[in-house]
């Protein structure tokens, strides 16, 4: 047996380098060459088809994918963002606006709790200046919901919640106290929320009392005050950036009416009352049936009154008698009806033989514009 190795049988020169090969010569390529079977990979035709079927299937369920994903990415595109040219709001959109609706719910039950007693309930005035006034309101949010440049922007309205009202008068003595803690009883989420509500406009609709509220009113629905189609009149002046009450302006309207209650016609007895009605508003004035303040009730000597007061607020009132210095005082020893925040309560006074007496609410903020004066008779 030939035990040379391929080595040994290529040509080669003296020097040991291979020869080259002359144009024509025939090599002996038996050593070098491998017969058919060598390269037979041993598949059926049958076995050859699946496996070409197999790898078409796998490049098209691969295609198939990366078409899904391609397809996915923009459908999940439209869906959170939306497409604000045909109207669609995406999910990003509804969440806000969801969470916009909340905010003002729960501002508006703040608002009710901590300022409708100056503000008014509806926004109106009274110690406080009015909140609903759409010129004050105009251009308070743009349209985006960016803060505007009106007078009741959320940058202002936040300004006056953490430092109180001497921020819009430069009063010290201002009522209006500091709301944003720690100098005030809010957290920044609730400011959030009461600043929400304030600039709210007339198209959010919200349902008080909002998910999750201790109150037990009945559900009602409510909108916001800022009219966004509205628009000042332009001869009209601007707001102004300092407000103060006027003597006798009561919710942001003048008025100069000074009432008396009933003429006496009998004066009272312990036995038999005489009876004087009174309502305490939200406007923070006592009125009588005819929704007339009520500044001036005339009293005998001796006499006893049973005063019957409606408190027709929805927030706290007290009705006490005494001198001016006593009522601003709110002094310990002041008679009359203790705090109470809806339905009628009652007091029986016997009147003095004489004295400079008043009677008024003591509720902080509210005796400026909620008092009046005894007129006693011999």
């Amino acid at each position: 047996m030939d035990q040379r190795t391929g080595r040994e049988l290529t040509p080669r020169e003296d020097d040991g380098r291979i020869a080259p090969v002359a144009s024509g010569d025939q090599l002996d390529v038996e050593r070098f060459s491998a017969g058919p079977r060598a390269h037979t990979v041993g598949l059926t035709e049958e076995r050859a088809a699946q496996v070409i079927k197999q790898s078409g299937g796998a490049r098209s369920a691969a295609f198939l994918v990366v078409l899904i994903i391609a397809l996915f990415i923009p459908v999940y595109w439209f869906y959170d963002l939306g497409v604000s040219a045909l109207g669609m709001d995406g999910r990003m959109v509804k969440t806000k606006e969801t969470q916009l609706v909340t905010d003002v719910a729960r501002g508006y039950e703040l608002f009710i709790n901590n300022c409708a007693t100056c503000h008014g309930k509806t926004g109106e005035g009274g110690v406080g200046p009015p909140l609903n006034n759409q010129d004050k309101l105009f251009n308070a949010m743009t349209a985006d919901g960016k803060p505007g440049t009106g007078h009741l922007n959320p940058n202002y309205l936040l300004k006056v919640l953490t430092v109180g009202g001497r921020y819009v008068c430069g009063d010290a003595k201002s009522l209006m106290p500091a709301w944003l803690a720690p100098a005030g009883p809010l957290n920044y989420r609730q400011v959030e929320e009461l600043i929400a509500f304030l600039t709210a406009s007339q198209d959010t609709t919200f349902e008080y009392p909002p998910e999750g509220s201790h109150s037990t009113a009945a559900k009602q629905e409510m909108a916001g005050w800022r009219d966004p189609s509205y628009q000042p009149d332009p001869a009209a002046p601007t707001p102004p950036a300092c407000w103060r009450n006027p003597s006798g302006e009561i919710g942001g309207s003048s008025t100069t009416a000074v009432a008396s209650a009933a003429p006496i016609d009998n004066a009272g007895t312990a036995a038999a009352p005489r009876v004087v009605k009174l309502d305490a508003t939200p406007t923070l004035q006592f009125t009588d049936d005819a929704g007339t303040q009520v500044k001036n009730i005339p009293v005998k000597a001796g006499e006893v009154v049973r005063f019957e007061v409606d408190n027709k607020a929805g927030f706290t009132h007290n009705f006490h008698i005494g001198t001016n210095d006593e009522l601003i005082a709110n002094a310990p020893a002041l008679v009359g009806i203790p705090d109470w925040t809806t339905g009628v309560q009652t007091y029986d006074w016997t009147v003095p033989a004489s004295g400079e007496l008043k009677f008024g609410c003591t509720v902080p903020g509210h005796y400026a514009l909620m008092q009046g004066t005894f007129t006693i008779e011999p």
